[in-house]
């Protein structure tokens, strides 16, 4: 039986594509990028967060844990060890208060069908669907072309949120069935795309390149971070590059925001960009322009959603 790890589903969403829809975080990506809003999405393995606020010291956790790996300090502080940890997902079970989650659980397809389909006169009255994201879900190529043939299967507009890191030959099937995909670009140079996102990007491109010759409506994204990605240079280059691609009308610039922050220290992890500064709306609608110097003689389109809507 196909299986698929998700780390959350999101409901009523409306910044995932057209009308309301619900949002399916696959659970691992071939990327690191330092920036990630969603880094319990990154690794392919179960993950405990700990919110050390929620915590009553009810010492569920710490009676229960096979592996010793939570215990309490000082005598109401949590500490969990995460080397210790086997990742059973035990702890939060018996949280009352969630101050622990396992990020990462194993779904059949019927299973995630039947979360999907309970949306579904919202996505009829909308124009919605569902958005499958991440994480990444072309890495999970099998279990996505399944949950998107079922999808198909009773009339559900499915999207896809990806950055292109996958096996084209393994992931092509699922293009019968997706409707539409935003696909992030996060930096022309493969160096620089090395540096900031652990991997160089020419499979990326390559990618693109191929998805867009499939047929399948496509939206270019770039998330745009400072000192990093944000020159004009790497706009314009991006800009050049989706040019001749048939599929792609419309690329979008994302401005960077520090909203996933916190998420990190639930996971025990540094955050290291804590000196980067959210830009400017002023600098982002001047690389919009510089976008459709080159995107406006073609008939495309660069924009910015100050407000993060989508745009048709």
């Amino acid at each position: 039986m196909e299986t698929g790890r998700i780390f959350n589903i999101q409901k009523c969403s409306i910044r995932d594509g057209r009308g309301m829809r619900t949002s399916v975080f696959f659970k691992g990506c071939g990327l690191h990028c330092l920036w990630c809003a969603n880094p319990e999405g990154i690794s392919f393995e179960p993950e405990i967060t700990l919110n050390p606020q929620n915590c009553i010291a009810c010492n569920a956790c710490m009676q229960h844990c096979p592996t010793g790996a939570s215990r309490l300090e000082d005598p109401n502080t949590p500490v969990f060890e995460r080397d210790k940890c086997g990742r059973c997902g035990l702890c939060a079970d018996l949280c009352p208060t969630e101050a622990r989650k396992l990020n990462g659980q194993e779904y059949t397809v019927d299973q995630l069908f039947k979360r999907i389909y309970q949306d579904r006169f919202y996505f009829q009255h909308s124009g919605g669907g569902v958005t499958f994201t991440g994480g990444e879900a072309l890495m999970q190529p099998q279990f996505l072309l399944a949950i998107c043939k079922k999808c198909r299967e009773y009339g559900i507009n499915v999207a896809i949120e990806t950055c292109g890191c996958g096996d084209y030959d393994k992931f092509a099937p699922c293009l019968d069935y997706i409707d539409f995909i935003y696909f992030d670009l996060k930096h022309m140079d493969s160096d620089q795309h090395l540096k900031w996102t652990g991997q160089r990007n020419e499979h990326i491109l390559e990618n693109l390149r191929r998805i867009s010759a499939h047929g399948n409506e496509i939206i270019v994204r770039t998330p745009v971070i400072p000192g990093i990605n944000d020159s004009e240079e790497n706009i314009q280059a991006t800009a050049k590059f989706i040019l001749p691609l048939v599929s792609v009308q419309k690329y979008e610039l994302l401005a960077y925001h520090k909203l996933g922050v916190n998420k990190y220290k639930l996971l025990g992890k540094p955050y290291l960009l804590e000196d980067v500064t959210e830009p400017t709306a002023e600098h982002m609608f001047h690389l919009v322009d510089v976008a459709n110097e080159v995107l406006a003689p073609a008939g495309k389109k660069c924009f910015y959603n100050l407000n993060n809507d989508y745009d048709e």
